[in-house]
């Protein structure tokens, strides 16, 4: 099952002055939106009691490809991200140490989703 980080979204409903021509174009009251999320990182308590897969960075890695290999599922890239601190592969440099947190259930509950 996938877990998607913007799941448990707050949708808010704005007719903001701001919008007032958009909204008239689209003959439309409001904009949907969502508000924006928050993700928890985990304590150091919490990390020690996870299995972190060391990776070393290499040319041609993608969070994407971590995710596929490690997880089985592309679109749990974020979550290698995440918890490296490292929202995108520009934060990575060749060399660098990536920690491929398992399991994904008690990660997800630290985050707080």
């Amino acid at each position: 099952m996938t877990v998607r980080r913007n799941s448990s979204r707050e949708v808010v409903y704005n007719s903001s002055e701001l919008y007032s021509n958009i909204l008239k174009r689209r003959n439309k009251d409001f904009i949907e939106q969502y508000v924006t999320g928050e993700l928890k990182y985990p304590t150091q308590v919490q990390i020690q009691s996870l299995f972190l897969k060391r990776h070393m960075w290499v040319m041609g890695d993608r969070f994407w490809k971590l995710s596929a290999t490690n997880y089985g599922d592309p679109e749990l890239w974020w979550t290698i991200a995440w918890f490296n601190k490292r929202p995108t592969e520009a934060h990575v440099r060749y060399g660098d140490i990536v920690y491929i947190p398992h399991p994904l259930d008690k990660l997800y509950s630290y985050y707080g989703i």
